[in-house]
Protein backbone atom coordinates (compact mmCIF):
# COMPACT_ATOMS: atom_id res chain seq x y z
CA UNK A 1 0.00 0.00 0.00
CA UNK A 2 2.96 2.43 0.64
CA UNK A 3 4.73 1.32 -2.28
CA UNK A 4 1.20 2.43 -4.07
CA UNK A 5 0.66 5.68 -2.62
CA UNK A 6 4.28 6.43 -3.43
CA UNK A 7 3.84 5.98 -7.09
CA UNK A 8 0.52 7.99 -6.98
CA UNK A 9 2.54 11.33 -5.24
CA UNK A 10 5.11 11.01 -7.85
CA UNK A 11 2.86 10.99 -10.78
CA UNK A 12 1.21 13.83 -8.70
CA UNK A 13 4.24 15.94 -8.77
CA UNK A 14 5.22 14.89 -12.58
CA UNK A 15 1.74 15.90 -13.79
CA UNK A 16 1.91 19.09 -12.13
CA UNK A 17 5.51 20.21 -13.30
CA UNK A 18 4.77 19.02 -16.98
CA UNK A 19 1.98 21.38 -16.71
CA UNK A 20 3.33 24.29 -15.24
CA UNK A 21 5.47 24.44 -18.07
CA UNK A 22 3.38 24.39 -20.75
CA UNK A 23 1.45 27.71 -22.03
CA UNK A 24 -1.89 27.60 -21.99
CA UNK A 25 -4.58 28.94 -25.21
CA UNK A 26 -5.32 31.64 -23.09
CA UNK A 27 -1.90 33.04 -22.82
CA UNK A 28 -0.79 32.89 -26.71
CA UNK A 29 -1.21 36.50 -28.17
CA UNK A 30 -4.01 37.16 -31.01
CA UNK A 31 -3.53 37.79 -34.77
CA UNK A 32 -3.48 41.90 -34.65
CA UNK A 33 -0.70 41.61 -32.00
CA UNK A 34 1.23 39.38 -33.44
CA UNK A 35 0.84 40.95 -36.89
CA UNK A 36 1.94 44.17 -35.37
CA UNK A 37 4.92 42.51 -33.92
CA UNK A 38 6.27 40.77 -37.10
CA UNK A 39 4.81 42.73 -40.40
CA UNK A 40 8.02 44.63 -41.57
CA UNK A 41 10.27 43.40 -38.55
CA UNK A 42 13.28 42.02 -38.05
CA UNK A 43 13.81 39.13 -35.73
CA UNK A 44 16.52 37.43 -33.88
CA UNK A 45 15.84 34.61 -32.55
CA UNK A 46 17.36 30.83 -31.53
CA UNK A 47 16.31 27.72 -31.91
CA UNK A 48 15.86 25.92 -28.28
CA UNK A 49 16.07 22.54 -29.54
CA UNK A 50 18.82 22.91 -32.01
CA UNK A 51 20.81 25.54 -30.21
CA UNK A 52 21.42 27.62 -32.84
CA UNK A 53 20.71 31.34 -33.77
CA UNK A 54 19.37 33.21 -36.99
CA UNK A 55 17.57 36.02 -38.09
CA UNK A 56 14.51 36.54 -40.09
CA UNK A 57 12.86 39.73 -42.05
CA UNK A 58 9.06 39.37 -42.39
CA UNK A 59 8.64 41.95 -45.59
CA UNK A 60 5.71 44.29 -45.59
CA UNK A 61 3.43 42.46 -48.16
CA UNK A 62 3.04 39.64 -45.51
CA UNK A 63 4.04 37.15 -47.98
CA UNK A 64 8.16 37.56 -48.35
CA UNK A 65 10.09 36.14 -45.32
CA UNK A 66 14.15 36.30 -45.59
CA UNK A 67 15.77 34.34 -43.49
CA UNK A 68 20.10 34.66 -42.43
CA UNK A 69 22.14 31.97 -40.76
CA UNK A 70 25.72 31.71 -40.86
CA UNK A 71 26.13 34.09 -43.73
CA UNK A 72 23.71 32.15 -46.32
CA UNK A 73 19.99 33.86 -47.14
CA UNK A 74 17.11 31.82 -47.76
CA UNK A 75 13.84 33.80 -49.57
CA UNK A 76 10.81 31.82 -48.46
CA UNK A 77 6.88 32.90 -47.31
CA UNK A 78 5.04 33.76 -44.28
CA UNK A 79 0.97 34.17 -43.31
CA UNK A 80 -1.00 33.75 -40.68
CA UNK A 81 -3.89 31.35 -39.92
CA UNK A 82 -6.27 32.38 -37.63
CA UNK A 83 -3.88 33.38 -34.24
CA UNK A 84 -1.15 31.46 -35.32
CA UNK A 85 2.33 32.68 -37.41
CA UNK A 86 3.11 30.36 -40.29
CA UNK A 87 6.45 30.07 -42.41
CA UNK A 88 7.21 28.15 -44.86
CA UNK A 89 10.34 26.04 -44.10
CA UNK A 90 12.01 23.05 -45.24
CA UNK A 91 8.82 22.18 -47.34
CA UNK A 92 6.21 22.29 -44.65
CA UNK A 93 4.23 25.34 -43.64
CA UNK A 94 5.44 25.38 -39.76
CA UNK A 95 2.92 27.50 -37.70
CA UNK A 96 3.15 28.41 -34.53
CA UNK A 97 1.38 29.92 -31.82
CA UNK A 98 3.25 33.22 -30.47
CA UNK A 99 3.71 33.63 -26.77
CA UNK A 100 5.00 36.89 -24.69
CA UNK A 101 7.27 36.20 -22.35
CA UNK A 102 6.68 39.50 -20.77
CA UNK A 103 10.11 40.16 -21.06
CA UNK A 104 10.40 41.75 -24.55
CA UNK A 105 11.53 38.34 -25.99
CA UNK A 106 8.62 35.94 -27.42
CA UNK A 107 8.43 32.28 -28.12
CA UNK A 108 6.88 30.09 -31.14
CA UNK A 109 4.91 27.41 -29.48
CA UNK A 110 4.41 24.49 -32.14
CA UNK A 111 0.74 22.63 -32.47
CA UNK A 112 2.08 20.08 -29.50
CA UNK A 113 2.22 22.67 -27.14
CA UNK A 114 6.23 22.85 -27.23
CA UNK A 115 8.18 26.03 -27.22
CA UNK A 116 10.47 25.69 -30.19
CA UNK A 117 11.79 29.09 -31.23
CA UNK A 118 12.64 32.15 -28.82
CA UNK A 119 12.43 35.28 -30.96
CA UNK A 120 15.31 37.17 -28.90
CA UNK A 121 14.96 40.44 -30.76
CA UNK A 122 12.58 42.57 -32.72
CA UNK A 123 13.84 45.52 -34.86
CA UNK A 124 11.48 47.42 -37.17
CA UNK A 125 12.77 47.34 -40.85
CA UNK A 126 15.12 45.33 -42.86
CA UNK A 127 18.28 44.79 -40.65
CA UNK A 128 20.28 41.13 -42.40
Amino acid sequence: MKQYLALIKYFGIISALILSTQATAEDYMGADAVKALVVGSTIEAEHLKKDFEFKVYFSDDVKTAIREQGGDSTETTYEFKGDKHCIFWKEKNRCANILDNGDGTYTRVNKKGKKIVKWTKIIKGKHL
